[in-house]
């Protein structure tokens, strides 16, 4: 394998592959990328038998191609190397398919690399009937749910994104069980079969992080698997097994209390709010609601109190004290792109809903905290 090749191309490819590396691997090989150059290309593949992302960098992206082949380079030290090279061009070249010679006009790295015929086969399949959608539209939905998942390994099912699709419906749900996210959309074209799949938290946000510009991502989903085909991309994941939980029943149909509000007036209010709070697990913030007032207060016995009055519009003129964790409302305030939210309440032991005044294709949902 020989090549010369533009340091800002391949940079930007091992950035996004090498996010399939994983930490903890128990097979040493998975520690490499696998470079695979052809007549026409040149992929870059990394897996960690959970995930995998591989990265086409086309002919015309290439500055010469003199000899093809592969090699398992270990992902320790290329992405490092590269990002640190002095120039622009960097040339490669294999000495006994176990070494790959890294060098440029004025330094040159030799690294010794893994056996290429230690790699396991992994196969990026496709499927017949693949599901188009904006990137742009994923990107918002991704960002718009998963902060809600959970971090905790206790029911693995939480720690994913469930997405369902009932013809042209797509809906995707993340909850950890204290707080929910709910986001709908509608597809441009209906899906013949009813799918219900949970992706891992973890792969989905690295996806978004991928997800830059309004092309088009391929969908291709698999009983075990899903495959996103997004440019120059495949990124591969496994599926959590099981069945995900019906979250339908936690979202209240009426509501006593409609409260109409500034969202960034009420964002900053729970944020200042917050710092007397922040030496405390829960982060815990009161609002009193008042008829056309709501008093925002927190308190810590070492600090001292705050208190914040806000102008609203409430559907009920009873009085309501609630209070709730302030880190978990100012991350569901944080994905709302309006000017004006509803917080719709029963009372102070049921869920809180946080609404788009116009949007209403986003749920979000946070227990109240008892404080007696």
């Amino acid at each position: 394998m020989k090549f010369v090749i533009d340091k800002n191309i391949l940079l930007e490819a091992l950035t996004n592959v090498t996010k399939a590396i994983g930490t903890r691997t128990t097979i040493p090989i998975l520690n490499g990328i696998k470079f695979d150059l052809t007549d026409n290309e040149l992929s870059l593949l990394a897996s960690d038998s959970e995930l995998t992302i591989k990265i086409i960098i086309p002919e015309k992206d290439i500055k010469s191609i003199e000899k093809t082949g592969s090699m398992i380079i270990q992902s320790k030290f290329i992405l490092e190397l590269i990002r640190k090279m002095p120039s622009d061009i960097i040339s490669f070249e294999a000495i006994d398919n176990s070494k790959i010679k890294i060098y440029t006009d004025n330094n040159e790295y030799n690294l010794n690399c893994y056996d290429i015929n230690d790699y396991p086969h992994i196969a990026l399949e496709e499927t017949k009937e693949p599901i188009t959608i904006k990137a742009e539209t994923l990107k918002e939905i991704i960002n718009e749910t998963s902060y809600a998942v959970s971090t905790q390994e206790v029911r693995p099912l939480l720690t994913g994104v469930n997405l369902k699709i009932n013809g042209d419906m797509l809906e995707c749900i993340a909850t950890d069980s204290y707080r929910l996210s709910k986001k709908n959309i509608k597809l441009d074209n209906a899906v013949n079969n009813s799918i219900n799949i949970v992706i891992p938290g973890k792969s989905i946000n690295e996806l978004e992080k991928m997800l830059t510009t309004e092309d088009d991502v391929i969908m291709h989903i698999f009983s075990n698997k899903i495959l996103f085909h997004y440019k120059n991309i495949q990124f591969q994941t496994n599926l959590l097994n099981g069945t995900y939980p019906d979250t339908n029943h936690f979202i209240p149909k009426e509501f006593a209390y409609m409260i109409n509000l500034d969202l960034k007036a009420f964002n900053d209010a729970v944020d200042r709010a917050s710092l007397l709070t922040q030496s405390k697990d829960k982060n815990i913030v009161r609002v009193l609601v008042d008829d056309k007032k709501m008093v925002i207060t927190s308190s810590a016995s070492e600090i001292g109190k705050t208190e914040e009055t806000l102008a609203i519009e409430c559907s009920n003129k009873e009085k309501l004290d609630i209070a709730f964790s302030s880190r978990y409302m100012l991350e569901a305030l944080k994905v709302i792109k309006d000017d004006n939210i509803l917080l719709l309440i029963n009372s102070d032991d049921k869920p809180i809903l946080i609404k788009s005044v116009k949007d209403e294709s986003l749920i979000e949902l946070i227990l109240p905290v008892k404080t007696y």
